[in-house]
């Protein structure tokens, strides 16, 4: 039966007749579970806090899931920050009984021979597409959209559009922010090109930064991604309007939408180029370009920074590199438990790089669909949404649009300039001609400027050192540096200080809970 259901589940069936429990959860994670197995008990929740309620115990802090959070941001799946907790991995079954506890993946992917013509592939993916759509607005409460100034979005819209005349859109932008950070005009163009019934939510920088306490106290374990924010102010304003909201979450990861991207398509380039020329001009001269999204120029010099800074290396050691926040020197710097179970981030990608892929482009994007998307992107989505009681559902990880995808060559992804392509192609004749050619944009606030601004208070409470020794956990004076650096405009380090944020948030709520 599971490889048949099309959707997002967790669920747990206990069969009487046998004495057994049957646990799974969906292909990609978008639904949360957890369990922690004792022996012969088994404990299960859909978050840590309920899971805790039911032991009636709260469990110490795992330093391996710690040392994974600060190289990453976010728990990858099946990690828990609580030590015998886990998720039940995505796209996995556990048959729980007498005889013990085993789990085993239940993912059939659908057999597709490999497209060889653009064509083909794009009348493919747009049936699917729309079927995936059309399956996902059934619904007995009000339906809805996200829609922001990217094609991902506009594509989930245009979708909906011919399936329905009354489709309502939202979009939520922020005041007092710089240009970089706004999608607003786009969206709207975008709307109107479609004919939706749009609803434009515009935020103060002040009503952002109060909602911040309301979305650590949605999330059940620390996560650090910071567009968790935005994302958390767009569910709650578009849950005033609908039950449901269609996004085009996963189209990144599905279709080589991200700008890192690209630099796979440079890296070959880039390894050919004399050593001297490599080490001795170009890496030196890239690690004084500016790290700042504070306008397009240092948005373009940064981006430039981080493919030098990695694109020497090997496929998987550079994806790696570009998702890790600290470095193994560093996190030995930072905690005071040294390397325990936990594996490398480098590990973690290779492991969910398929060595059947068509070719090395798709080969990465299956590994992000199996690592970053769950753990942190999908993650983010559904623990803002459901903090507002909104339903998130999202077209394309439909198995069979991801499943057509897998079976495209990467080229028709992913090219230089171009991420997702096949876009144009498919639905170049329902959307703007100039939104296959925008930049992309990330869904992101000035957090670096309200860390060391209006966060001030909250920055120096995370990094104070006696708060930090008495915990155990760190060492105080990494966390200190990054305070300097930060403070002083010396060196962007507002990933690392809103990770170490986002934990203590999260630890002050733990702590209230057994208190």
């Amino acid at each position: 039966m599971l490889p048949r259901l099309n959707g997002m589940f967790a669920f747990a069936l206990w069969d009487s007749s046998d004495g057994s429990l049957t646990l799974a959860r969906d292909r990609f994670g978008k639904k949360p579970l957890s369990y922690a197995l004792s022996g012969s008990q088994l404990a299960l929740a859909s978050d840590l806090v309920a899971l805790e309620e039911v032991e009636g115990t709260q469990r110490e802090v795992d330093p391996d899931a710690l040392r994974l959070l600060f190289g990453l941001r976010w728990l990858p799946e099946p990690w828990s920050i609580a030590k015998g907790v886990r998720h039940l991995s995505p796209g996995h079954v556990a048959r729980f009984d007498r005889q013990g506890f085993e789990t085993r993946s239940f993912v059939q992917p659908e057999t597709l021979p490999a497209y060889s013509v653009e064509t083909t592939a794009a009348d493919a993916l747009c049936q699917r597409f729309d079927s995936a759509v059309a399956a996902r607005m059934v619904a007995d409460v009000p339906v809805g959209a996200y829609l922001s100034g990217g094609v991902d979005s506009a594509a989930v819209a245009a979708a909906m559009v011919r399936a329905s005349d009354q489709v309502a859109t939202f979009t939520v932008g922020f005041a007092d922010v710089p240009a970089y950070y706004e999608e607003r005009p786009q969206a709207r163009a975008i709307a109107d090109h479609l004919g939706t019934r749009h609803t434009e939510i515009e935020v103060s920088s002040a009503d952002a930064l109060a909602a911040i306490d309301d979305l650590f106290d949605g999330l059940d374990e620390p996560f650090a991604d910071s567009s968790a924010l935005p994302s958390f102010i767009l569910a709650r304003e578009a849950r005033r309007h609908v039950t449901v909201a269609l996004s085009g979450d996963g189209g990144d990861e599905v279709f080589g939408g991200y700008r890192l991207y690209q630099g796979e398509l440079y890296a070959g380039a880039y390894q050919r180029l004399p050593a001297w020329l490599r080490r001795g001009v170009i890496e030196p001269a890239a690690g004084h370009l500016p790290d700042d999204k504070g306008g397009r120029l240092t948005e373009k010099a940064r981006r430039l920074r981080r493919f030098v800074d990695h694109a020497g290396k090997e496929a998987v050691a550079r994806r790696a590199g570009l998702a890790r926040l600290l470095d193994e020197n560093q996190l030995d710097a930072l905690l005071v438990h040294s390397a325990g179970h936990a594996p490398s981030v480098e590990s973690i990608f290779a492991a969910a790089r398929p060595r059947d892929a068509l070719d090395p482009i798709t080969a990465m994007l299956i590994g992000d669909q199996r690592t970053v998307l769950p753990g942190d992107m999908l993650t983010k989505v559904d623990r803002t949404a459901m903090a507002n009681s909104l339903e998130v559902r999202s077209p394309f990880l439909d198995p069979a649009v991801v499943d057509c995808a897998n079976a495209m060559p990467g080229p028709f992804k992913l090219q230089r300039g171009r991420g997702k392509a096949i876009f144009q192609e498919t639905f170049g004749d329902r959307l703007p001609a100039d939104i296959f050619s925008r930049a992309k944009k990330g869904f992101e606030l000035p957090i670096d400027r309200w860390l060391a601004g209006p966060l001030a208070d909250l920055t120096r409470r995370a990094v104070d050192p006696v708060r930090l020794e008495r915990q155990g956990l760190f060492r105080p004076d990494l966390p200190g540096q990054w305070w300097d650096d930060l403070s002083s405009g010396r060196r962007d380090t507002s990933w690392q200080l809103w990770t170490l944020v986002a934990f203590q948030a999260w630890w002050d709520r733990r702590e209230a809970r057994a208190s």
